[in-house]
């Protein structure tokens, strides 16, 4: 019986050779003295080594089929985030208010400026739903309209002045 190695018993032997290798230096068996270290600081500390062990327990065996190899495809829908509604204007002139009802989406401030040369307010009909101070003239109040629905308003100096707000 020979010993020599068959051409086809090389990769085994290798792959052997390699193995006993990569254990004896895991082993921390060595001859001459042990070398000296100095305990690394925190930034310093080096990743764990990677043994054979471990490579082989991360390792996932490929079955091989004869089937052709599936493509995963995968798309992303862009997220797009709503932009706030435009602020809508409301003038105070001529003792009325310009337009006198105006239709929103949820979220949208309206703003009321007095353009008349006496003081105006802006006065939910509901009580503490919203209300401004006295305007003078070239003043403005805002409010934001979070909740669908309707709100009537007037001024609280004259009466007979009113709006609607209507909220969708």
């Amino acid at each position: 019986m020979s010993h020599r190695i068959s051409r086809f018993m090389w990769p085994f032997f290798g792959a052997a050779l390699l193995l006993a290798v990569l254990l004896a230096g895991c082993t921390g068996s060595s001859s001459g003295p042990a070398p000296v270290t100095t305990p690394a600081t925190p930034a310093e500390t080096p990743p764990p080594a990677t043994t054979v062990a471990t490579i082989a327990e991360t390792m996932t065996p490929v079955p091989q089929t004869s089937a052709p190899s599936a493509t995963m495809i995968i798309t992303t829908t862009p997220t797009t985030q709503a932009s706030p509604p435009s602020p809508v204007s409301v003038t105070i002139q001529g003792f009325a208010f310009h337009p006198a009802s105006v239709t929103v989406p949820a979220g949208t401030t309206v703003t009321w400026t007095n353009l008349d040369a006496v003081s105006h307010t802006v006065v939910s009909d509901s009580s503490g739903k919203f209300s401004s101070t006295n305007l003078g003239m070239e003043q403005s109040y805002s409010f934001t309209f979070t909740e669908p629905g309707s709100y009537p308003y007037h001024c609280g100096i004259h009466t007979t002045m009113h709006g609607t707000v209507t909220v969708t």
